[in-house]
């Protein structure tokens, strides 16, 4: 029984599986990122648009977190632009693309996240967010609205924490700015206190 993980290269989310000794796949089209390796988890170089149709193996959880480029309202301002492109279109196609995977893999436990948006309303078919957050109320010292949708137990434990305000806009995820690799990972990496809140609730 194994746990996978799409469109993930740090292997944040899954990592207290792993540590209990769960069989972690973590899949995306890029490489690991460097040091994020540890035992047990295998990374796969694949694109999730033909994932389903080569999903080998029998999953007891899945954690979704596509992309939130087209979604979080934090980009509003560039919504008409990308609805006009074909940017907004090409990432709902590839949300219901891992959602066909999850219909595949079939797991008992499943969650998709992303932040404050438009997801829902782009992808009504995954009805209401079970669970909303800030890494601040698992221990993390910083706000970041994250809605999960699934099949999972919500009643996650708490350990909350005051939250760390760095500037105007308060949590220093607001002050990064531009679109470098470096950048792309320190918004999207999972907090480490979510992670392991997730993995007890539903281990």
């Amino acid at each position: 029984m194994a746990v996978l993980s799409l469109f993930d290269r740090s292997g944040a989310w899954p990592r207290p599986y792993a540590d209990a000794g769960d069989c972690v796949v973590t899949v995306d089209l890029a490489p690991a990122l460097p040091g994020t390796m540890y035992p047990g988890r295998e990374h796969i170089i694949a694109d999730v648009r033909t994932l389903a149709e080569r999903l080998i193996g029998t999953y007891r959880v899945a954690l979704l977190a596509p992309p939130c480029t087209e979604f979080a309202v934090s980009g509003a301002r560039w919504w008409a632009a990308k609805d006009t492109d074909g940017r907004t279109a090409a990432a709902v196609a590839l949300v219901r693309c891992a959602l066909a995977v999850v219909r595949v893999a079939a797991p008992s436990v499943w969650a998709l996240e992303n932040p404050t948006g438009r997801l829902a309303r782009l992808v009504p078919e995954i009805g209401r967010p079970r669970l909303s957050f800030d890494p601040c109320d698992y221990g993390d010292a910083y706000t970041k609205r994250t809605h999960l949708w699934g099949r999972f137990n919500a009643d996650l434990p708490r350990s909350p924490v005051e939250p760390e305000r760095v500037c105007s806009q308060g949590s220093w995820v607001q002050r990064l700015g531009g679109t470098s690799e470096r950048t792309k990972v320190l918004r999207s990496t999972t907090p480490e206190g979510f992670s392991r809140a997730f993995w007890r609730a539903n281990p």
